[in-house]
């Protein structure tokens, strides 16, 4: 497995943390925005059934 392979989380702490000199921080914003915008997506558009199957888990009885 090379660099291309790693998660999400693990490249935006690669971008965070390479920085040389001074921190940009407008690029690190941008890439963490990028980074959630997925899954942060997927929860809104799917968001009934998370809840959904929270409540069921909670039921006793």
């Amino acid at each position: 497995a090379g660099r291309e392979n790693l998660p999400m989380t693990v490249q935006l702490n690669n971008v965070i943390n390479t920085t040389t000199g001074t921190r940009l921080y407008n690029v690190n914003m941008a890439a963490t925005i990028l980074t959630a915008a997925v899954p942060l997506a997927i929860y809104f558009i799917s968001g009934r059934w998370f809840v959904r199957g929270i409540a069921a888990g909670a039921v006793k009885g």
